[in-house]
């Protein structure tokens, strides 16, 4: 009997503007970096710190474990022979990170939608993220963070999806069973095909019907989860 709901986050629970830069440029990030005696051009500071992400991506794929910004940010400045504190590197990625989130977008009526479902099943969130305060803080200005049993990062866990392992140790801090469980996430790779792999059955969100034929459960959009 189908008891739990566990969500992707990123192009699931809300949409977003993939890429480590998008939108309005970076100022804050930038003026803080000027500010910490960093002397570099914006347009130089963009591309490093995109190339320093684009190297620790490509072998997380391979690994699958997981980095977290921090990370990120100490490789681009050590790169420049800069070596922050460890709360003033935090800061700084954390501007960073606050200004990345600009590319989030939430559902209309998603406080409703969540609310009816989390009056039927117990929620929760498996997510891959560099950087899990986003995820706690889109939660709580949705007005839904009070709906999920627990969120999964792979940050936290060390190993992102779709390796089976940040799944098992989702459900057994969850004390359940994979079938007794629905996964709902937009990757076909990391949601779906992860899913699987672990046990739990999966709804692929598809807009454009890319998976037809490969995905045996398909929806275009969160909302029509309930039907």
């Amino acid at each position: 009997m189908l008891s739990d709901l566990i969500f992707d986050f990123f192009g699931t629970l809300v949409q977003y503007q993939a890429g480590r830069f998008h939108g309005a440029p970076y100022q804050r990030t930038y003026g803080q970096l000027c500010d910490l005696g960093v002397a570099i051009a914006y347009d130089d500071f963009a591309a490093g710190f995109a190339a320093t992400f684009d190297q620790l991506e490509a072998q997380a794929k391979i690994t699958h474990q997981e980095f977290h910004m921090r990370e990120v940010g100490r490789r681009f400045l050590g790169g420049r022979g800069v070596s922050l504190a460890p709360d003033a590197l935090d800061r700084w990625v954390d501007c960073y990170c606050e200004e990345w989130n600009r590319g989030t977008l939430y559902f209309d009526g998603i406080a409703a939608f969540i609310a009816g479902l989390a009056s039927r099943y117990r929620l929760s969130i498996i997510s891959n993220t560099h950087y899990p305060a986003l995820i706690h803080r889109n939660l709580a200005a949705m007005g839904i963070a009070g709906h999920f049993a627990q969120v999964v990062t792979s940050v936290e866990v060390g190993i992102r999806k779709p390796h089976p392992a940040i799944f098992g140790q989702a459900l057994r801090a969850l004390d359940l069973e994979p079938g007794a469980a629905l996964y709902i996430g937009d990757s076909y790779g990391d949601d779906y095909e992860g899913a699987q792999a672990a046990g739990l059955a999966c709804v692929l969100i598809d807009p454009p019907g890319q998976y037809r034929g490969l995905a045996d459960r398909r929806i275009g959009h969160l909302f029509e989860l309930e039907a």
